[in-house]
């Protein structure tokens, strides 16, 4: 029976669409970083997807499978399925790769994914709509970024300053996991373009290989070489950026700089408790008191405020301190280095293992198997 409102209209299609909305929800929450039920979030999902996409996305493998199988498994004509992917994918919803001459389709993740690549296209009036919807769902999304034991990404010092560390592992160094990837590439922050809390660059979000070339062939992002990339790490580093990458040994799928005004990961990092879903890195600083001269630098680059000036010698507190290394980088007076953690977190070895810890944590391993089925 059709629903009917005071005046007689019908809003039994307003009804019917928000459920093919909280359907998706409900698979997007499958995922190792999941969908918390919110009025937001259903808001969101109903402004970049339309009805279509979202019963099609909401059927949607998290690993890419041909347009033929989606159809299948939606109950839909191939011809249909692939119309839908195309635009889903040149919207930033759907990873899109060409493999051994066939296309395969994979539903991202609210994170990262559907908050940051449409953002990386600049900042339309549809998503500025969206900016206050974020601001208080990513709120509530930190409560699902990590499980037990597990975290999602970690700070990196750049390789510079650790080089020289004994016992100093293959996963600690930035520039060297650069090396191994195929294509490099970079695009805006959508972090920095939704806040706009500072005059941090805005292209400072780098990416890798299948993620790097469905990004910069969907007119996301633009190749860059790898020296270029290890360049820009270092003028990060000195405008006072953090960098992020994800939390596992294999290989780099991204490296974010962040800055704590904007950073949805930094940002409660550094004005709360340390959150499960960001870990510290292996490093610490230590202060040379024979070479200092208490200018203050480190503190205002320290962005944990784990850096103190006290009686005209720098100090720091350790328990704050998040081992970004932005104060040994800064320091005039090489006064300080960054040294090994008595017991310094390890990253899990594969972003598959980091995957499946998370969703054994949140109870959702088996739903996510059989949405791959």
């Amino acid at each position: 029976m059709l629903g009917v409102t005071s005046t007689g209209t019908h809003i039994s299609r307003e009804v019917g669409m928000e459920s093919v909305y909280e359907e998706l929800r409900q698979h997007l929450d499958k995922q190792p970083i999941g969908a918390p039920e919110s009025p937001e979030i259903i808001e969101i999902l109903s402004t970049l997807f339309t009805s279509d996409e979202a019963r099609l996305a909401a059927s949607m493998p998290f690993r890419p499978k041909d347009p033929e199988e989606i159809a299948e498994k939606a109950g839909i004509p191939v011809d249909e399925a692939k119309t839908h992917l195309e635009s889903m994918a040149d919207k930033g919803l759907v990873f899109a790769r060409e493999k051994d001459g066939k296309w395969g389709y994979a539903l991202f993740s609210i994170m990262p994914g559907i908050f940051e690549f449409p953002y990386m296209k600049g900042k339309t009036r549809e998503l500025k709509k969206l900016d206050p919807l974020w601001h208080r769902y990513l709120e509530k999304l930190g409560y699902e970024r990590g499980g037990e034991g597990v975290t999602f990404s970690r700070i990196v010092p750049i390789q510079e300053e650790i080089e020289d560390n004994p016992g100093i592992l293959t996963y600690d160094k930035v520039y060297d996991l650069i090396e191994k990837a195929e294509v490099v590439g970079i695009g805006n922050c959508a972090c920095r373009t939704l806040e706009g809390n500072c005059n941090n660059p805005l292209e400072a979000c780098m990416f890798f290989d299948d993620t790097c070339k469905y990004l910069v062939e969907r007119g996301f992002g633009r190749y860059i070489t790898k020296e270029e990339m290890k360049k820009k790490l270092q003028e990060f580093d000195e405008l006072g950026l953090v960098h992020t990458v994800n939390d596992s040994q294999d290989n780099l799928q991204f490296v974010c700089n962040c800055c704590p005004c904007c950073c949805g990961f930094l940002r409660p990092l550094v004005k709360s408790d340390k959150p499960t879903w960001l870990a510290e890195s292996g490093y610490q600083p230590e202060i040379n008191e024979d070479e200092c001269n208490g200018c203050g630098i480190c503190e205002d680059r320290c962005p944990s405020s784990a850096m103190e000036v006290v009686d005209e010698l720098a100090e720091a507190d350790l328990d704050l301190c998040i081992g970004c290394g932005l104060c040994a980088t800064g320091c005039p007076n090489d006064a300080i280095e960054l040294i090994r953690r008595e017991e310094p977190p390890v990253p899990i070895p594969t972003m598959r293992e980091m995957g499946a810890k998370i969703l054994m944590a949140r109870g959702k391993l088996e739903d996510f198997l059989k949405a791959n089925e």
